[in-house]
């Protein structure tokens, strides 16, 4: 099966993405890159831009200073090198905002959660500036929510909250997070209660804290997930979005090297149904990247369902998901309910029943009779469709935004 995904990847990814990826798939041992680089003749702008896109340009530098490769042009390495070091320092602001947000919440007697962010780049690469985040994502449990908004705001975190409406309570079981934003620091940060988009099945908040693992930083403690429940919540993450930046499947590479419990990642995603999933990082992993496929897992990659959606995912990579057209959004669309078992395609059509937050806003009506929205919800997507109003759309996180 891995050979016909390669001879799928030859075809779709081709010219700067091929030549990205040798350079990634490059051992730290190796003294020299591949010779067939050097042939290559290439757009280095464009280069460049996938490096960002891709969020592969921190290990891509640290690579490049170890190498020969004298054929790349000595500004494509200073870009690079410049891009790093601003990693760097981000990295390190999100790392002080970590502990003092994490600690203000034990503080009150919250537990949470480092979902990625700057200890998932301490834990898989050893250095805060080899793996990119724009923001913090902290794991806590659902019945602290209006807790933590509070104490957030004590911290000077403005709530970003959807505008629209709430309805019947409907957003926290259908979402799995939501947004703050600190104006004075310009950091962004992201409370979960789930690990993704519901209504799906997954592990509950104290069952990952019963197998959390701790990492001092600055003057405290920081918890975050163990390294099976790590690996798989990264694949569904990957999954979700499309695998379309190439940083998730590095992650997935270095994990897949290491000496985890395999035999209890299988249990633990056929129980939440994600198995096919697992079966699909590890596949596009070892086609792309060269990564080893653990032998516990070698099972999980001959499903047939592992490898069903390849093809969509390469030309994800290949042309992102980032400012889509409306072809390439409705693609997306289709595919991120084709990876769903069975079972939740069918929650997720029954959740489509349930009132959502445009409906308040195409016709509001008091609080006290919003059960009407449930007969009046076909009536008022047909009337949204009509006037154009409700087109489908990429949905940050990964969830499409049918309303």
């Amino acid at each position: 099966m891995t050979a016909s995904i390669r001879a799928m990847h030859a075809e779709l990814v081709r010219d700067e993405l091929a030549l990205l990826l040798d350079l990634v798939r490059l051992d730290e041992r190796e003294r020299e890159a591949p010779a067939s680089t050097g042939d290559r003749t290439a757009d280095w702008s464009k280069f460049l831009a996938l490096a960002k896109h891709h969020r592969v340009y921190p290990a891509l530098s640290a690579t490049l200073s170890k190498v020969e490769a004298p054929w790349l042009p000595d500004r494509v390495k200073e870009d690079l090198n410049k891009e790093r070091r601003h990693n760097r320092l981000k990295m390190l602001s999100l790392a002080a905002e970590m502990s003092r947000t994490t600690a203000h919440l034990a503080s009150a007697g919250i537990r949470s959660l480092i979902l990625k962010g700057p200890l998932l780049a301490q834990d898989l690469y050893g250095d805060l500036s080899m793996r990119t985040s724009k923001d913090l994502d902290i794991l806590i449990p659902a019945n602290e929510l209006d807790r933590v908004r509070s104490l957030l705001a004590e911290l000077g975190y403005v709530c970003e909250k959807q505008k629209l409406p709430n309805v019947l309570n409907g957003w926290k079981w259908r979402h799995h997070h939501v947004s703050f934003f600190h104006p004075s620091h310009s950091l962004q940060l992201e409370i979960h209660w789930r690990l993704a988009p519901g209504p799906g099945r997954e592990p509950g908040f104290d069952e990952l804290w019963s197998r959390r693992r701790e990492h001092s930083f600055g003057s405290g403690n920081a918890a975050y997930l163990g390294q099976e429940d790590q690996f798989l919540y990264l694949i569904h993450h990957g999954a979700r979005h499309g695998w379309f930046r190439l940083r998730w499947l590095c992650d997935i590479d270095v994990l897949a090297r290491r000496d985890l419990d395999w035999a209890a990642c299988v249990r633990r995603a056929e129980r939440y149904r994600t198995d096919h999933l697992v079966g699909q990082a590890l596949l596009l992993a070892s086609a792309l990247l060269g990564t080893p496929v653990p032998g516990g897992l070698a099972g999980l990659t001959r499903r047939k369902r592992a490898s069903a959606h390849i093809p969509a995912v390469l030309s994800f990579i290949r042309d992102s998901l980032e400012n889509a057209p409306p072809d390439r959004a409705r693609a997306y669309e289709r595919y991120l309910i084709a990876i769903k078992p069975f079972s939740q395609r069918i929650l997720y059509f029954l959740s489509l029943l349930y009132p959502y937050p445009m409906d308040a806003k195409t016709l509001p009506l008091p609080k006290s009779v919003h059960f009407l929205y449930f007969p009046l919800r076909p009536v008022l997507w047909a009337w949204r469709k009509l006037s154009g109003n409700g087109r489908p759309s990429l949905a940050k996180g990964g969830e499409s935004k049918l309303l």
